[in-house]
């Protein structure tokens, strides 16, 4: 789609929304390491180490067990696409709580913590 577009032609909603997609794509293409259309808890939890990222070691667990809807053991790529526009708007909902003069922008207050 050419999102470069969006604002003569296409509503930038589209844009986000192919965008969002491209990239739940090359998350689920980067996990699924053996290419048969399933996450399974091994590559997941391969994943989010090689990621880096901050969650813990039980994260694939939790992950897997709330994304896992019909309960095979493997996440196919719908699920992983519902679990992860499920986790962004709880992200979402949670930064907008934060962001308390709608601004864009959380800030620090060790008077808040």
């Amino acid at each position: 789609m050419l999102c470069w577009l969006r604002d003569f032609v296409l509503p930038p909603a589209a844009c986000q929304s192919s965008y969002s997609q491209l990239v739940y794509e090359i998350l689920f293409e980067d996990l699924d390491r053996n290419g048969d259309g399933v996450v399974d808890i091994m590559e997941l939890r391969e994943g989010l180490r090689n990621w880096n990222s901050a969650f813990d070691s039980d994260s694939e667990k939790t992950i897997l067990q709330a994304a896992d809807s019909n309960a095979d053991a493997g996440l196919d790529f719908e699920e992983f696409v519902q679990y992860l526009q499920d986790h962004e708007k709880k992200m979402k909902l949670a930064f907008k709580s934060l962001d308390r003069n709608n601004d864009g922008v959380c800030m620090y207050s060790p008077q808040l913590a």
